[in-house]
């Protein structure tokens, strides 16, 4: 049996100027299992054959204001809003 294990990865880099020697980076992963089959008709890409266990559906299937509120580029957005309270 096949592991089916996966993820989206996403990585926001935040350079303050030109100069700044540290800029803050933050990062998202989705995970999920890929499909055999695509399930939904919402999302692009590979979003059909990407299922979440957690939501029971495929990033497809989900409601586009549940996929942004939850995808991974809502995780590394949080992250870097997180690390820019911090850094005030």
């Amino acid at each position: 049996h096949a592991d089916r294990r996966a993820y989206y990865y996403c990585v926001l880099a935040l350079v303050r100027h030109a100069d700044d020697p540290e800029p803050l980076i933050a990062e998202g992963r989705w995970h999920g299992i890929v499909l055999d089959a695509p399930r939904g008709a919402n999302g692009f890409g590979y979003d059909p054959y990407f299922f979440l266990p957690a939501l029971n559906a495929s990033v497809a299937e989900l409601d586009p204001a549940v996929k942004n509120a939850s995808s991974h580029r809502a995780i590394a957005l949080k992250q870097l809003l997180a690390r820019l309270r911090e850094d005030a």
